[in-house]
């Protein structure tokens, strides 16, 4: 797996766009604190984000991939706390985060541990491809393999245990010139705890 990514970013690539999602909802992100952008790739995400205020991590298997992603920072002016880590195959560090996003990747079994790593009233947004692959009779440029495309309302039942704010997907209705043409997209925030819920715990403790 590595090996075909390292492949893919051995050539010199430009930043590609912002993911979509955080362009048009950054109101509804924190302006500090830590964030995780999740398999970033070339890290345009995690650009995006520094420069709204939170000290960003970027975490990729890619170790070409995160060289570019040095290489872009530096040309950015901006500092991203890069690792390169199998994420499906070894344990995560421990650190939680006010906000993670996750872009053009699926891996249902990390689902868990994306909600275990948002602090309480933190932010995640999932931007990846849907079971649309074509539109209008033109194939769009996305994986074929089932797995790696969400059904409908897929990304909801991933997440339940979050609280949705945004929510996109245009399986049945598709338009061409949409930007989430063939993708889904959530935003959600992970619950507080609540008064009750900290009261229960001091008790606990005394």
């Amino acid at each position: 797996m590595p090996e075909r990514w390292n492949q893919r970013y051995s050539t010199t690539l430009a930043l590609p766009d912002v993911s979509y999602g955080l362009q048009k909802n950054i109101h509804l992100f924190p302006t500090s604190g830590t964030g995780l952008d999740l398999a970033c790739g070339l890290g345009q995400n995690s650009i995006f984000l520094t420069k709204q205020g939170l000290k960003m991590y970027g975490w990729d298997y890619s170790t070409t991939g995160i060289e570019q992603m040095e290489r872009h920072c530096r040309r950015q002016n901006v500092e991203v706390n890069q690792r390169c880590i199998d994420l499906k195959n070894t344990p995560w560090p421990t650190q939680s985060f006010d906000l993670i996003c996750v872009t053009a990747f699926l891996e249902r079994k990390l689902c868990p541990q994306i909600i275990s790593h948002l602090n309480p009233g933190g932010i995640l947004v999932y931007q990846t491809f849907n079971q649309v692959t074509d539109i209008d009779g033109k194939i769009l440029n996305k994986p074929q393999r089932q797995q790696f495309l969400l059904a409908a309302g897929e990304l909801l039942e991933l997440f339940t245990e979050l609280e949705p704010l945004v929510y996109h997907d245009e399986q049945e209705l598709a338009q061409l010139d949409h930007p989430l043409a063939g993708k889904a997209l959530l935003i959600a925030r992970k619950p507080k705890v609540t008064q009750h819920q900290n009261s229960r715990k001091t008790d606990a403790v005394v």
